[in-house]
């Protein structure tokens, strides 16, 4: 009888994004989007979520943006990292070194209204970020937000 396990060679991650891949593209990229997202790099997360997701018409794209900050390719970076929250003042959208005391985590998660900010979560019209793609932007904020 042959073993169906995964060669311990291979990581159960690859292994399953080269099966989702085959089966159904749209999964696999998916899965690997995500994967690529919680290493917590800028340039990442403003590939794969910020430029997609945030950046949109409407929203936090153009000159001026519809909605505060820019979050344009090239642009995300300076318009967070240090910088006050317009609905919450007394935090900085980005707190380098701590995601608990950054507003953009606070509304990527839908709990900004508990710290006296707008309740709304981001992206309003959209999925929620996946737990990878939270657990890259914190791991990002956490090595202490650099613009890499």
């Amino acid at each position: 009888m042959r073993d169906h396990t995964t060669h311990p060679s291979i990581p159960l991650g690859l292994a399953l994004t080269v099966v989702l891949s085959g089966c159904a593209p749209e999964i696999g990229a998916r899965v690997a989007a995500s994967g690529a997202a919680a290493a917590g790099s800028m340039s990442d997360i403003e590939l794969r979520i910020l430029v997609p997701r945030c950046a949109t018409a409407g929203c936090h794209s153009g000159s001026p943006p519809a909605v505060s900050p820019r979050l344009e390719e090239g642009a995300s970076w300076g318009a967070m990292v240090d910088v006050s929250s317009e609905e919450l003042p007394s935090m900085d959208l980005v707190e380098p070194g701590d995601p608990e005391r950054s507003y953009l985590v606070l509304k990527l998660r839908g709990a900004a209204g508990a710290q006296g900010g707008s309740g709304l979560r981001m992206p309003p019209s959209a999925e929620p970020l996946d737990e990878a793609e939270l657990t890259g932007v914190e791991t990002w904020i956490t090595g202490g937000a650099p613009n890499d």
